[in-house]
């Protein structure tokens, strides 16, 4: 089960890798995505860059190093390390899901695109964090 967990992690960890990749290396898709603009003073694209990009294809990478690993080897790395990096990112992503619906009550921002961005935010916090619940309930 938890082989299956780790792949199925490793899956959604690729799909983070591919949204920081293009938007460090693309940031007006990125604000597309987002469905925000750049500012006009210089600085909009590089926080495009910095945060959909980077931060998305760092932690993402980092979580991938440590399931492509474990697949590799059978084995963790450093134990809890790896089971915590992916909980980590589950809970980013849940997060985000969570922000989104306090949007859609709060702010009248029912829309289907955050409807949409609902699901898959949640759909990526199970995924990834999938390799947690398996160690947590084993």
């Amino acid at each position: 089960m938890i082989t299956v967990a780790w792949v199925v992690s490793a899956l959604a960890l690729t799909v983070g890798v591919y949204l920081g990749a293009r938007g460090l290396v693309d940031p007006r898709w990125a604000s597309k995505l987002v469905r925000l603009q750049a500012d006009e003073q210089g600085g909009g694209f590089a926080e495009f860059r910095a945060t959909y990009g980077g931060v998305f294809l760092g932690l993402h990478l980092v979580g991938l190093a440590f399931a492509a690993y474990y697949l590799y080897t059978g084995h963790p790395v450093m134990g809890v390390a790896a089971i915590g990096a992916v909980a980590v990112l589950s809970a980013g992503w849940g997060g985000a899901a969570f922000g989104r619906l306090v949007a859609i009550w709060r702010d009248g921002a029912d829309t289907p695109f955050n409807r949409l961005s609902v699901g898959v935010e949640t759909a990526m916090a199970a995924a990834i964090g999938s390799p947690w619940v398996v160690w947590v309930l084993s």
